[in-house]
């Protein structure tokens, strides 16, 4: 009988076209699902786009256009570049979730209502500084100068009511997974920042946004004038695709029975490697089996590309010069597989002509 193995990208956001980041997390992760099926496993490879919050909300109205309009038209285009990346096609494995798609709305809000039934969730009133460029909240000691250090903005001020997860109650829940699990994150001092980030104390985080403000984004359950905060509703993708809350079926072979295995970029580690992992508790799911996490793919100056920042290499440039392998070899030999590595056109011009071309390409000949 063949094992089941089960791997998903993080979703970007469809405010603009995958940038050099993305290919390399998406690679990486296709090269790891392509090798499972060569050993005989049953793959489930998940990835999609992220097409709520404030972020996509302006992007569409700067755009001047419709916001469904706008992702639909992102998310076809996510899924032409996929092709153009040489991943697997669906059939061969691949799945594509889109968080407006109905199934994951109703999976979302499901998880939602259980968290809440199982004493989760509470409302109140709450002042924070939160950066639309990150879709997070920052503390003063992660701004520099006033700003967000990966988007350079001044975060916007909220003062609302909104809803919350008591992440503070799973602290102690976590350090004994994470004993347990020594190898739930690769590399392990990835692991260590996280315990080290629980034991200075863990604080409930907000999950809506009031819809009069904000209106893009999944329904609170009962609450008509909330939606779900988009990371709340977004990490959901990683069961909703697998038919959850069907304990049946995919989610059974593949979640349950499998071995869910999760890759993000480092900024995505307390996401997915200590809040997720809290969520599922909190809706009585079980965890994910292994997070693997990538460094920054770094752009002129020694900054993190982002499209935000507009400092990023359209991977699309590197197919047209060089080639569908090339993109590929140089997401898999050439960036450090967990520390951040600076790139430019001429380091992979460098790159493609000592290394593929003369050192691969005569070993070859």
């Amino acid at each position: 009988m063949k094992k089941n193995f089960y791997i998903t990208t993080t979703l970007p956001y469809v405010n603009a076209p995958l940038h050099l980041g993305h290919a390399v997390e998406i690679i990486r992760a296709d090269a790891i699902a392509r090798v499972k099926k060569l050993e005989g496993y049953n793959v489930f490879f998940n990835t999609g786009t992220d097409e709520h919050g404030a972020k996509i909300f302006e992007s569409a109205k700067k755009a001047g256009k419709e916001v469904k309009e706008y992702v639909d038209f992102y998310a076809d285009l996510y899924k032409k570049t996929l092709k153009e990346f040489g991943v697997l096609s669906e059939g061969e494995g691949i799945h594509f979730v889109r968080t407006t798609d109905e199934d994951h709305v109703a999976s979302a809000q499901e998880f939602w209502k259980r968290c809440d039934k199982n004493g989760y969730i509470y409302k109140k009133e709450y002042e924070a500084k939160y950066c639309v460029g990150c879709e997070e909240e920052k503390t003063e000691s992660e701004l520099v100068d006033g700003k967000c250090p990966d988007h350079n903005l001044v975060p916007e001020i909220i003062k609302e009511e909104n809803y919350f997860f008591k992440l503070s109650a799973f602290g102690e829940k976590l350090l004994a997974f994470y004993e347990e699990n020594p190898d739930f994150v690769v590399p392990a001092y990835r692991l260590n920042e996280l315990k080290e980030f629980i034991k200075s104390g863990l604080r409930d985080f907000s999950i809506s946004r009031l819809k009069e403000k904000m209106s893009w984004g999944v329904p609170v359950p009962g609450d008509d004038e909330h939606v779900m905060y988009v990371w709340f509703d977004a990490l959901v993708n990683y069961i909703s695709t697998l038919g959850w809350p069907n304990e049946e079926g995919n989610f059974k072979d593949f979640w349950v029975e499998g071995t869910p295995t999760q890759y993000c970029g480092k900024n995505n580690t307390r996401f997915q490697g200590l809040m997720w992992q809290a969520m599922l508790m909190g809706a009585g799911v079980g965890p994910t089996e292994k997070i693997v996490v990538d460094g920054f793919i770094l752009g002129e100056g020694g900054v993190k590309m982002s499209n935000t920042l507009g400092n990023t290499i359209d991977p699309l440039d590197i197919v047209k010069e060089y080639g569908t392998d090339a993109l590929r070899y140089f997401a898999l030999r050439e960036f450090h597989p967990f520390e951040d590595t600076a790139v430019s056109k001429d380091k992979l011009l460098e790159s493609y002509n000592a290394n593929l071309a003369n050192g691969i390409g005569n070993l070859t000949s």
